[in-house]
């Protein structure tokens, strides 16, 4: 999960295609919020290393749709996409984004902290490092035990084989 805005010039645009293309070819399959920026990227990294993605999008949205997905799930609303996309997920992986990404971040947080996910968080983008980092001085906020910090593709590919996460290749 990550920016929707990012352009194919970004860095952050950059690192979500080599993690699509690093998680196609140790076998996962790949699920995105089935737009542009950070979801087009990896959808196209998870492409480019034939691999297997699929979007999440809005069923009556106006906003571009993900050229690279290979298959897309279409919600009736935000708040369906959002449960959509941690249903789906297996792991969650967080890149820099905006409000949105926070959101999705918090989410899986708070659900996490609930009791009712179970699943690894890892955080790979810079700024959102910083932020766990600040949130980690206040003793109030619960810090869930399967949130990472990661700063590298290949350090969240071995989290996640360190978790038991399997990949579940599917075949075109």
């Amino acid at each position: 999960m990550g920016s929707g805005s990012v352009k194919s010039s970004d860095s952050i645009y950059k690192q979500a295609v080599e993690l699509g293309r690093a998680f196609a070819k140790a076998g996962f399959n790949i699920c995105h919020g089935g737009y542009g920026g950070v979801m087009e990227a990896v959808a196209r990294g998870c492409r480019d290393a034939q691999g297997y993605n699929t979007g999440i999008a809005i069923r009556r949205s106006l906003a571009k749709r993900n050229p690279w997905a290979d298959a897309e799930v279409q919600a009736v609303s935000w708040k369906e996409r959002l449960l959509k996309l941690v249903e789906m997920g297996d792991a969650y992986i967080f890149l820099d984004g905006a409000t949105g990404t926070l959101n999705e971040l918090f989410f899986v947080w708070e659900m996490t902290n609930k009791k009712l996910l179970h699943k690894p968080i890892l955080i790979l983008g810079k700024r959102l490092h910083a932020l766990v980092r600040f949130l980690k001085k206040d003793v109030s906020l619960k810090i869930p035990e399967n949130l990472c910090l990661v700063t590298s593709i290949p350090q969240a590919l071995t989290v996640l084989k360190k978790t038991g996460l399997r990949s579940g290749k599917t075949e075109r």
